[in-house]
């Protein structure tokens, strides 16, 4: 009969600690892939996909990447990618920036605050 109360109070405090979660950084790095892997990369390997490579995306100028082809959009713009200008972005890209040739939207506030957070731990600064 021990073991039984035993696995019962495994089990119960299991439920009450919650669902069992992936590392945040690797979950941030995950939602990363999933959300924006396809087109970007963050790999060593300087040349772009369809998307520039953002290893050094947060805290860089706008359109900062010499040797890709940015919007004309973007080469007008002047701010610095940060958590207040990449979640608009991630958010809605052609709404946050009209003339933009990427169109990406995640509506999820959880799902880019990952990206954000995993693109920021690339600058040391997640």
């Amino acid at each position: 009969m021990q073991p039984l109360i035993c696995a019962i109070a495994l089990l119960a405090a299991t439920a009450l600690a919650g669902p069992c979660r992936a590392d945040d950084g690797d979950a941030a790095k995950q939602q990363f892939l999933t959300s924006c892997g396809t087109c970007h990369t963050t790999d060593d390997d300087p040349t772009p996909r369809q998307g520039p490579n953002l290893a050094t995306v947060y805290g860089r100028r706008v359109a900062a990447l010499p040797d890709y082809r940015y919007s004309d959009a973007l080469k007008r713009g002047d701010w610095i990618w940060n958590e207040a200008t990449l979640d608009p972005w991630i958010e809605d890209s052609a709404q946050a920036h009209p003339g933009t040739v990427m169109n990406y939207r995640q509506s999820n506030p959880d799902k880019r605050r990952l990206i954000i957070t995993y693109l920021k731990s690339l600058q040391g600064g997640g």
